[in-house]
């Protein structure tokens, strides 16, 4: 366990770049890249707001059942 910290201390610069960090800044691949990912970012802020929602809606109704 202790080597494998070590090794990812040591090797911190190799395994953090992503396909964005590569390439000029104006390429269109990179700027494709860019758009991908705030795409699914939203998605996925959208999901899991749909499922909060989800989750208080089923907590508001639970309270309004009279036994």
């Amino acid at each position: 366990m202790f080597k494998k910290i070590i090794y990812f201390i040591i090797f911190i610069n190799t395994l953090i770049p992503c396909a964005v960090c590569y390439g000029a800044p104006d390429d269109p691949v990179t700027l494709g890249v860019n758009k991908a990912i705030l795409f699914l970012l939203f998605v996925i802020a959208f999901v899991l707001s749909c499922i909060i929602y989800f989750i208080i809606s089923i907590a508001k109704r639970s309270n309004q059942i009279k036994l």
